[in-house]
């Protein structure tokens, strides 16, 4: 039993309790590329059916989202939604799985459909019940010299990660696919 249970076990993940109001915080002192990036970590949701961010990133009036949204669907946003909303069909409401997020973000792409992609434990999620994509060459809140936030919104605390996260990774520059 205990060689089953190391098998399932997640070093250094981070417990977020949404009581505490628990967060991480940085501003990065110079920019980043805003166009193309990537995303990846592994949540694990203590609650369902509350709005909960994984992350997110502001700059001025708008920002950029990556979040739980209460109907237990993931949802990836630009600029407060008013440059890119994508919303999946598939829910997450299982609080004893681990799900493994890549978000790969390319907006210099031609064709709308590559220029955000979301994989869900190595599968590319292509069913959405809202399907909107930034703009060619759109010039994201990620990677600014503003706020990012970790398990938090950057607009208030009201929506705080419940769950764990581990291996959060921001790649700059590259537009990954979840078999890298």
């Amino acid at each position: 039993a205990a060689a089953d249970a190391a098998a399932f076990q997640i070093d250094r993940s981070l417990r977020f309790s949404e009581g505490d109001q628990a967060y991480l915080n940085r501003t990065p002192s110079s920019a980043g590329n805003r166009k193309t990036y990537t995303l990846s970590f592994w949540v694990k949701k203590s609650k369902i059916s509350d709005e909960m961010f994984i992350f997110a990133a502001k700059s001025g009036g708008g920002r950029d989202g990556f979040r739980f949204e209460s109907g237990n669907t993931f949802r990836v946003f630009f600029d407060s939604a008013n440059d890119g909303d994508l919303v999946t069909s598939q829910v997450f409401r299982d609080p004893s799985a681990w799900y493994h997020f890549v978000i790969a973000v390319d907006t210099t792409q031609s064709t709308a459909a590559n220029r955000v992609k979301i994989y869900v434990n190595g599968a590319q999620i292509e069913d959405f019940s809202t399907e909107t994509y930034p703009v060619q060459n759109y010039t994201g809140e990620v990677n600014n010299t503003d706020l990012h936030r970790i398990g938090a919104d950057t607009t208030n605390l009201s929506n705080t990660l419940e769950g764990y996260l581990a291996e959060f990774y921001l790649v700059d520059g590259q537009a990954l696919a979840a078999t890298d």
